[in-house]
């Protein structure tokens, strides 16, 4: 790992801990790149936090301090404004006794130990099919924006930047690399828990079905751009915070019948290594206690190396380059397949994959060839100064159902 990373990594870990940075003294160019890297996995607050205070910091020019503080700050003060809203909101669709459960987003920050550094682009909340209609009549009636995504909607507050994303049920129903993920998650009102928020009783998911769904969410970004290490602190603070009450042998059980539990391991290994994740909480595969131990027994592949890269590279989602983006196509091709890849559905995705972004297949899918031409000619315009762009893609795409391969993801 190259060394500024490590140093990422580690002023992250001050930050998560809440202790000092105590790591070596950081150079003005590595500052930068660490700045940047801070955005791309949506964690400025948080490395600010950690490197504010630092007397290499300090001594590093007024307008990069200046700009890194501002940045930080203005994060801090919008989730604020669009945690206030949705608070207002969700106790308006209570009182309207709409049928629904938070998950993600507002539930994460609160284990963090300042929330509001944990941004989140939106919140996230799946309704009783009955009750879907009655959302949007709400939400719009409280002046949200409308946004149709097909199988989901989402609602915008212009006022405050927050965006309500909301689903009837945890994963899409179509999709065959990660629908039938659903099936762990079909009691999930009946098993519902309420958690504090700001003196708000916020209806959520049990512990049990939260902390495997970070696995699938972590996995289904894994499946298609990757994602970020935002998303590996978020699993592991949720076994800081709520590890007791996890029924560990179910919780592995369930991950191995669907070879995910190599992917959860080496997520831990990550925790361990690079984010001071404690422990103590959990309960390994064959009852071991021990993270060492499991890794002596020799039953479990765990080599975080790869997956490390990969998260420092994709960014949150997956969103670090649109060479990344482009390889959700292989990627879950294989998944869903089985096979290696298929570098035609890449070029030329299905009207179930493009129906989001040019809605008018949603009506008329007899048009997918004037999607095709649409997506093409577009990619071509973002990467007409990039010929190898292209060529950047499948190598990339390969490359991570390798990823894939190794985790034992597929065979």
């Amino acid at each position: 790992m190259q060394k500024v990373n490590l140093q990422f990594l580690n002023l992250l870990k001050a930050s998560l801990k809440d202790q000092t940075y105590e790591g070596e003294e950081i150079g003005f160019n590595d500052l930068i790149y660490i700045y940047k890297l801070s955005e791309i996995h949506h964690v400025v607050p948080m490395i600010y936090n950690a490197v504010y205070s630092q007397d290499f910091f300090q001594k590093q020019e007024d307008g990069f301090k200046a700009m890194f503080k501002s940045m930080a700050f203005k994060l801090i003060f919008s989730q604020i404004q669009r945690t206030s809203r949705f608070l207002e909101l969700y106790k308006k669709l209570r009182e309207e006794n709409v049928k629904f459960l938070v998950f993600k987003g507002i539930i994460f920050r609160n284990m963090y130990n300042n929330p509001d550094d944990r941004m989140s682009a939106d919140e996230d909340i799946v309704v009783c099919a009955e009750d879907y209609d009655r959302v949007k009549e709400i939400l719009t009636g409280e002046g949200l924006e409308f946004i149709d995504k097909g199988e989901e909607c989402a609602y915008f507050c212009s006022n405050t930047g927050l965006c309500i994303e909301v689903s009837k049920s945890l994963f899409s129903e179509d999709s065959k690399a990660y629908g039938h993920l659903n099936d762990l998650f079909d009691d999930i009102f009946e098993k519902s828990i309420e958690i504090d928020v700001d003196g708000v009783a916020i209806s959520t998911l049990s512990h049990q079905q939260h902390l495997i769904y970070i696995v699938f969410h972590n996995m289904k970004h894994f499946l298609t751009g990757g994602f970020g290490i935002r998303q590996v602190a978020d699993f592991f603070k949720y076994i800081e915070s709520y590890g007791e009450f996890i029924d560990w042998e179910m919780f592995w059980s369930d991950l191995k019948k669907l070879n995910y539990d190599t992917f959860a391991l080496n997520l831990i290994d990550i925790s361990l290594k690079y984010l001071g994740f404690d422990d103590s909480k959990v309960v390994y595969p064959d009852e071991h206690y021990r993270f060492e131990d499991l890794k002596k027994s020799g039953k479990y592949y765990i080599n975080s190396d790869a997956l490390i890269s990969d998260i420092l590279d994709a960014g949150v989602f997956g969103a670090s380059t649109m060479d990344r983006k482009h390889t959700a196509l292989m990627t879950l091709d294989a998944v869903e397949d089985n096979s290696s890849g298929n570098r035609f559905k890449a070029v030329f995705p299905s009207v179930d994959y493009l129906k989001g972004r040019y809605t008018y297949l949603q009506k008329y899918p007899v048009l997918l060839p004037v999607a095709w031409i649409q997506r093409i000619f577009s990619y071509m315009k973002k990467n007409e100064n990039n010929s190898s762009s292209y060529i950047n893609t499948m190598e990339l795409g390969k490359q991570r159902i390798a990823l894939l391969k190794e985790y034992k993801i597929i065979k």
